[in-house]
């Protein structure tokens, strides 16, 4: 790789933090994940730039896109509606699964609550995150698949 490309694949990837870093922060304050549209205004860039520095992000397994190359998640948050919602003192999240829902609260140094219910019984389970302790005491989250396998699938995972 000659300098020239080295520093403009550099440039490509510093651009991706930055890109991260921002919608990391918007959707802490806002509840939502923001568009491509959105982040093209707000980061002043270009649509093939956003596209790149998602794509790299995504391939960096930060994110995942949709097939329309939106942000689908941004893990722990989702950036659609799911069984998992959890609300917070400072705001309200999706979270893709109930794993995530239990570390959203916990990322953002806050206490939460999720009202899921159990895939296997239908009951309703109410886990909160307070203190960093989970509750109930015991809540066991079942994930359907060995970790090393999450990205074969992630949607599913």
């Amino acid at each position: 790789m000659t300098g020239t490309a080295r520093k403009s694949a550099g440039n490509r990837e510093s651009f991706a933090w930055r890109l991260r870093g921002h919608l990391y922060r918007r959707t802490r304050k806002t509840g939502t994940v923001p568009t491509r549209a959105e982040l093209r205004t707000r980061l002043r860039a270009t649509d093939s730039r956003i596209s790149d520095a998602l794509r790299f992000l995504a391939d960096s397994h930060v994110l995942a896109l949709d097939e329309h190359g939106e942000v689908l998640m941004a893990h722990p948050f989702s950036a659609i509606p799911t069984p998992y919602r959890v609300e917070t003192p400072v705001g309200g999240y999706w979270a893709n699964c109930a794993w995530d829902a239990i570390a959203i609260p916990i990322i953002l140094d806050t206490e939460g609550r999720t009202r899921a219910r159990c895939p296997r019984s239908g009951a309703i389970i109410d886990l909160v995150v307070a203190g960093g302790r989970v509750e109930p005491g015991g809540t066991v989250v079942l994930l359907p698949v060995p970790a090393r396998h999450f990205w074969d699938d992630i949607g599913f995972t």
